[in-house]
């Protein structure tokens, strides 16, 4: 598998997501899933003896964990960066910046042997 293959598995299940929930968009911001797919390779600290390919095998299964990523980033749009957000009487109050941590510890974290 390849980072694009896993990009696009993601960005095809985090459209499901939004469109199940009542949005109507007709495709999911690939610029959302690039950020996302970035920071879980950041984040999962893989050695650096992996190949791109192993990486996204890795990673592809936590397509689910993902996909709810981007959604969560996408949700926020308007908020970007805050942890909480009130607007015409609504307000929201978010986990983390960008992503919550339930999500974040969801994801496989390598640790390399010196």
């Amino acid at each position: 598998m390849t980072i694009n293959e896993l990009s696009a598995m993601v960005q095809e299940k985090a459209h499901i997501y939004v469109t199940e929930s009542g949005d109507e968009i007709e495709q999911f911001p690939e610029q959302v899933v690039d950020y996302v797919v970035e920071f879980a390779i950041n984040e999962s600290h893989f050695p650096l003896s992996f190949s791109d390919d192993k990486i996204a095998t890795r990673l592809s299964r936590c397509v689910n964990t993902l996909a709810m990523m981007c959604v969560e980033v996408y949700s926020r749009m308007g908020a970007e960066g805050e942890k909480a957000h009130s607007e015409n009487a609504i307000s929201r109050t978010f986990d983390g910046t960008w992503i919550s941590a339930r999500l974040i510890d969801a994801l496989p974290n390598y640790v390399e042997v010196i």
